[in-house]
């Protein structure tokens, strides 16, 4: 038995994630999510937590987010784990009240333990009386019970995150004067006591290491929960990181930020305790959960987002393998997708909510030109079909624009993921670099359709007396940039990163964007750090244009309809966007049959777009 009353056949966990896979409102289970987690058993993991389970409707964080109110969910919840089981994973449901950090789109009266904002809302929430706080605690127990009754083999309770029950034990959000703010522990007791007396399966907590926030929770208070813990015989704390309300970055674990601070927590917190720890947060490093592991510092170890871009990753570790892909943390596809009401998704793996790619018997022979993000997936995917597949290349290299994300500031992981892609790709397709593909090359070939992924190239506006220049394709290719005062022209994403690096190197930067704001379709975590890190350090013109440049590089801008100088430059680097290079497409197509645009060749867009459409044009094919 690896866990005190709980055994699993590994000590893989997978975390609960949101997917927007529920049905809206009612948050009933779907077949949709049923696969979805079926996915996830298949591929080895032990234990499964699922998805958050708002207890109350005041508690809801999103309109398809899982509830357990009714028979009906009792229903659809046995139904799932019942499948689960199948395959020999353990189900454990995880049950929460957001507090303050519900969303006031779908939570008329938002509700906490005192009227405090939460600022990724901006809601004022009504302070709880005593009479809801009993309502609520009861609301916990019903789920609990039902859960139990639906099969489940634990329930694990929020306590951290900046959640409800943390709300009451923080002395930064509970300002009550009646019993619940003279012991800020109270609610979690009674809420930990009313379930623990209800029901018989295992009960995991579920905690935040750290808030990494002035006035956050302290290890004080960790050793107060780790108390209840003992005292109501937890059988397992998970240990996450940041709070939902006050350090989003770190609730999320984008990839900028740092890992050693939270090793250091993991390793006090486990110097507390004889109850066994599990832990998230970046763990797809295999020397770092093994490290963890082996020094007795974490008894399980907990992937999310893993799970979410390779489903079978526990299958392959338990083996030995390493024909897996690792996350880069980016949170363009499992964050931004759900943000905005849409199933998760992943900028690596599409089919994680879709139903997986039939193998077809007709053996086709298919050409990729273009060896980005789109051509790699394209060949992948049209792979898995059956097909015989041939890539070519015109660098000795594959990658695309994917080789300048990873080299901006903060994003060094996504490279795990292409490397990933590019050993996968290597192994299951016939590559050809170093050629350049004109509009005669397939004049003596035999290929039943031909893809082309051919990326898209800079674009630089007509600009009068703009001359010498550098993109911010060349800056992320290695071009060296002159002079101390530097001109991005352009603040978009490229722009923005241009600039964190830049700025890093103690450049003096101002940016000219036409739009009204920076950093537009930017995933929202890194918009937010970029502001608070270097908002404050540049200039910025926005609903501005560059209208002229002199000879002496003073540079002369447009900005709502009056022409202004802002200054000479030493260097001016464009990041106006980038235009669609499907040239070959357009000869091609009007000789030969079957021809296909996939990525920025079809439309400009990011890599999680080039991505998908890859899945949808393999489908199509």
């Amino acid at each position: 038995m690896l866990f005190k009353e709980f055994e699993a056949k590994n000590n893989i966990f997978m975390a609960p994630i949101k997917t927007a896979l529920a049905t809206p409102k009612n948050g009933l289970i779907t077949e949709q999510l049923i696969n979805y987690y079926e996915r996830k058993a298949l591929g080895g993991v032990g234990t499964v937590i699922l998805e958050p389970i708002s207890v109350s409707l005041s508690g809801k964080e999103h309109p398809k987010q899982l509830m357990l109110n009714s028979e009906k969910h009792e229903i659809k919840l046995k139904e799932l784990i019942t499948k689960l089981h199948k395959y020999g994973t353990k189900i454990v449901v995880h049950l929460n009240h957001a507090g303050r950090a519900a969303n006031p789109k779908i939570v008329e009266d938002v509700v906490a333990p005192s009227p405090i904002k939460c600022p990724t809302t901006n809601q004022l929430p009504r302070e709880l009386p005593k009479s809801e706080i009993r309502d609520i605690i009861n609301d916990f127990k019903n789920a609990a019970l039902r859960a139990q009754s639906a099969g489940a083999d634990a329930i694990e309770i929020q306590f951290g995150h900046g959640y409800l029950v943390q709300q009451f034990y923080s002395n930064r959000l509970n300002k009550r004067t009646d019993e619940y703010g003279e012991n800020k522990f109270l609610f979690a007791e009674q809420l930990l006591s009313s379930i623990k007396n209800s029901v018989t399966i295992p009960i995991f907590l579920r905690i935040s290491g750290s808030e990494f926030i002035d006035d956050g929770i302290s290890l004080k208070d960790i050793s107060s929960i780790i108390d209840l813990a003992k005292k109501y015989d937890v059988s397992i704390i998970h240990v996450g990181w940041g709070n939902v309300c006050d350090s989003v970055p770190w609730y999320y674990n984008h990839m900028s930020l740092p890992i050693e601070p939270m090793d250091e927590i993991l390793k006090l917190i486990k110097n507390m305790t004889n109850i066994p720890i599990i832990s998230a947060g970046r763990m797809q490093k295999n020397e770092r959960y093994k490290y963890l592991l082996e020094k007795h510092v974490i008894d399980g170890v907990v992937f999310g987002r893993q799970l979410i871009i390779d489903p079978d990753f526990p299958n392959k570790i338990l083996n030995h393998s390493n024909d897996y892909i690792r996350c880069g943390s980016c949170l363009q596809g499992c964050l931004s997708s759900v943000k905005s009401g849409k199933p998760i998704n992943c900028i690596a793996n599409p089919e994680v909510h879709k139903t997986f790619i039939p193998k077809t018997n007709d053996k086709k022979k298919i050409a990729i030109v273009g060896g980005g993000p789109a051509g790699i997936f394209a060949g992948l995917y049209l792979k898995k079909k059956g097909y015989d597949i041939t890539l070519f290349e015109k660098n000795n290299y594959l990658g695309g624009q994917w080789v300048m994300a990873y080299n901006a500031p903060g994003k060094l992981s996504m490279k795990d993921i292409l490397d990933d892609l590019i050993r996968k790709a290597e192994k299951e397709l016939k590559i050809i670099k170093n050629t350049t593909v004109d509009d005669k090359f397939f004049d003596d070939k035999d290929f039943d359709a031909i893809v082309i992924a051919t990326g898209a190239n800079p674009f630089v506006p007509s600009i009068k007396g703009l001359k010498k220049y550098i993109t911010g394709f060349d800056f992320f290719s290695g071009k060296k940039v002159n002079g101390n005062k530097i001109l991005v022209i352009g603040g978009g994403l490229i722009g923005v990163e241009v600039t964190e690096a830049l700025v890093n190197n103690g450049k003096n930067i101002t940016i000219v964007e036409l739009f009204d704001e920076i950093g537009r379709g930017m995933e929202l975590i890194s918009k937010k750090l970029f502001s608070l890190k270097y908002l404050s350090k540049i200039k910025v013109y926005t609903n501005s244009s560059v209208e002229e440049i002199k000879e002496n590089n003073e540079v002369f801008i447009n900005r709502n309809g009056k022409i202004e100088s802002i200054g000479n430059f030493d260097e001016i680097i464009v990041t106006a966007g980038t235009k669609s290079e499907n040239s070959l497409y357009n000869t091609l197509s009007k000789k030969i049959k079957n021809v296909y645009l996939v990525g920025d060749a079809l439309k400009v867009g990011q890599i999680f777009d080039a991505v998908n459409g890859a899945l949808e044009l393999a489908e199509k094919i």
